[in-house]
């Protein structure tokens, strides 16, 4: 692809950081969404020297706020006008009580309906040229993920963020349906156990968790690999609504795609969607 646009959110560290070198190889236009600008532009500055790309970007933005990514988006379509990839890649796993600005549990609130309404404002912008390619990121731990809609703010730290990767998934197939017949392909990844910072809230028993999930850490190179296979391959351009591991598309368990929780998920997520950008 031509002057190709990419976003990618959470893109200043970790899997995010090596999406971000991944795209910026492929001499694409590049947008690191982040919360920190100022640590962000640093990161910023080092891929462009690493890649000899002068197209990379900084722009501010905060998943975890409705306001925020409705500001974002809004001074990314004056910028840019256009885009063509969205790696949904931020997130956070926090083991705290604790709501986002919009008053929704930490987890779901920004692993997913940050992903929900940051897609579902942009879509509209996509460039609409037989290529455009959205990337959310899950996780195995969806398996943990079964909940009820009007009990989202009552899950906590790990099955908070399963049913936050969960949701994510059901989005991703619903996504792919809503977009059948367009130029918009979207897929889930899921990018192993990375050692980022993501696995550790900083509690005493970290060093547990490190040494048991020691021997399945893959460094961060490793777990961004899909996402760009995702949103560079020629082989998967016209693949939608599909689950990926390690550049290889898995199945889905019937059991996980259930068309009827998608579609509640689907209207609950819209309604949200338009009670925030009426605001």
């Amino acid at each position: 692809m031509d002057n190709v646009t990419a976003i990618v959110t959470g893109g200043n560290r970790g899997i995010g950081k090596e999406t971000v070198i991944g795209l910026a190889e492929k001499k694409y236009t590049v947008i690191m969404a982040c919360r920190d600008v100022a640590g962000s532009s640093q990161v910023c500055s080092e891929i462009r020297k690493m890649t000899e790309n002068e197209n990379i970007f900084v722009m501010k933005l905060d998943v975890s706020s409705a306001e925020s990514i409705t500001e974002f988006v809004a001074e990314f379509i004056e910028r840019f006008k256009k885009v063509n990839i969205l790696v949904n890649n931020a997130g956070i796993s926090s083991s705290r009580r604790q709501e986002t600005v919009d008053g929704i549990e930490i987890n779901i609130g920004t692993n997913y309906f940050g992903t929900f309404l940051l897609t579902h404002y942009l879509l509209p912008y996509f460039e609409k040229n037989a290529d455009d390619r959205i990337i959310n990121l899950t996780s195995y731990i969806y398996k943990n993920g079964s909940f009820k809609i009007n009990r989202i703010n009552k899950y906590h730290w790990v099955k908070a963020y399963a049913v936050s990767k969960y949701m994510i998934l059901l989005f991703t197939l619903e996504l792919a349906e809503y977009t059948k017949g367009t130029t918009i392909k979207v897929n889930a990844v899921h990018p192993g156990i990375v050692r980022t910072r993501i696995m550790y809230n900083k509690k005493w028993y970290d060093s547990i968790i490190k040494l048991i999930l020691l021997p399945f850490f893959v460094e961060p190179h490793e777990g961004a690999e899909t996402s760009i296979y995702l949103a560079t391959s020629e082989e998967v351009k016209n693949t939608s609504g599909k689950y990926f591991v390690k550049c290889r598309e898995h199945k889905i368990p019937e059991k996980y795609n259930d068309i009827s929780m998608r579609k509640e998920l689907w209207a609950y997520s819209v309604a949200y969607a338009a009670e925030k950008r009426g605001k």
